[in-house]
């Protein structure tokens, strides 16, 4: 494993470092600062957090909704990119 910077809907939000056989995930923007110094699995669960994080909270984090989900957002719409 080697660091990786996350970004959702194009916005970089933070950074993995290896932890053990984990992903240590360190936030860079504060509309996830919550789940800053969490460990996942793997990518999948990472992205899931962010996303479910961002979907539940409210007031800042409505550029990333709007930016993930737009108002013509399809199914295939990528929303995540790790570098």
């Amino acid at each position: 494993m080697e660091k990786q910077v996350i970004e959702y809907a194009g916005i970089p939000v933070g950074i993995t470092i290896p932890d053990g056989d984990r992903l240590k995930f360190i936030a860079v923007k504060y509309p996830v600062i919550e789940l800053d110094g969490g460990t996942y699995r793997n990518l999948g669960e990472l992205q899931s957090a962010i996303h479910q994080h961002l979907q539940k909270s409210e007031d800042d984090q409505g550029l990333f909704r709007v930016a993930a989900n737009g108002s013509t957002a399809g199914a295939a719409r990528r929303v995540f990119n790790a570098a």
